[in-house]
């Protein structure tokens, strides 16, 4: 993924998912380059046991960690699934890559990765010029 990333033209940036969880790395992109980040809850691929874990309640006190400390900067739709948006605060440790970059090369790079065999690829949401500093999951 990283070395078909760097033949794509027109990355504006890229951050592993960790322990900031996905909501606090797209933050921090969206923070350092001054833009709003709109998310498609629906497109974010999942690890169906994940999802799972999530329903039985299994939840690490790490996301509770991150959603006190961005949940301030995040406004989640009505209809997104309360374990979805555990999900998204989850504390990962190796989790995928998050990457910026304008629709149709995004549109390309995804097309590139599927043919490589990378099926959990998805454009998953659009970067926004208002409101700077915040995500919006929709």
């Amino acid at each position: 993924a990283a070395q078909l990333m760097a033949e794509t033209a027109g990355i504006h940036a890229c951050t592993d998912i960790t322990g900031f969880g996905f909501i606090g790395h797209a933050l921090e992109m969206a923070r350092a380059s001054g833009v709003g980040m709109m998310i498609l809850s629906e497109k974010i691929p999942l690890f169906y046991e994940a999802m799972e874990y999530a329903r039985m309640g299994l939840v690490p006190a790490g996301a509770t960690a991150n959603r006190t400390f961005y949940s301030c900067h995040v406004d989640t739709e009505p209809h997104v699934s309360p374990l979805l948006t555990d999900l998204l605060y989850d504390p990962q440790t190796s989790g995928g890559l998050l990457i910026s970059l304008p629709g149709a090369e995004a549109e390309r790079l995804v097309a590139s990765l599927r043919q490589e065999g990378n099926s959990d690829v998805n454009i998953i949401g659009e970067v926004m010029e208002a409101p700077p500093g915040r995500i919006r999951v929709v």
